[in-house]
């Protein structure tokens, strides 16, 4: 988009027409997760707060994303765990196993972070989000 953006400029990443669940967008090299729910447009951190994990494929259950890999639920509107056990059995299963195997070799559990959320506001049919200063 732009060159010259200020810091903490809102910066335009979709069309509200074109918008409908959620998009992925990279704004000053972060992967942003934008996601309407009902009516209500939210900006969060694309990767997963435990093992990365795009979350554009993970299924949305009102204000909560399910990480597609392991199924823990993050809320949208505030970045934090909502859930850690996944709703579909072959997920926790997964979970259950990769921490058997983590323990098993000695290693630390991964642990799960909040994810990052993002200012957002929508002038003129224009999608627009808020970046922290660097």
């Amino acid at each position: 988009m732009a060159e010259n953006i200020e810091e903490n400029e809102y910066i335009p990443v979709a069309s509200l027409e074109d918008f409908t669940g959620k998009i992925k967008v990279e704004v000053q090299n972060e992967e942003l997760l934008i996601i309407n729910v009902r009516g209500e447009i939210y900006a969060i951190s694309d990767r997963c707060g435990h093992m990365g994990v795009s979350l554009f494929y993970g299924e949305l259950d009102g204000y909560n994303i399910e990480c597609p890999l392991h199924g823990t639920q993050f809320n949208v509107q505030t970045g934090e765990v909502a859930n850690l056990e996944s709703r579909k059995p072959k997920l926790k299963f997964l979970k259950d196993d990769l921490d058997a195997l983590l323990k098993g070799l000695g290693l630390p559990l991964v642990k799960i972070k909040p994810l990052k959320i993002y200012k957002v506001k929508v002038e003129n049919g224009v999608i627009k989000v808020k970046m922290p200063k660097v």
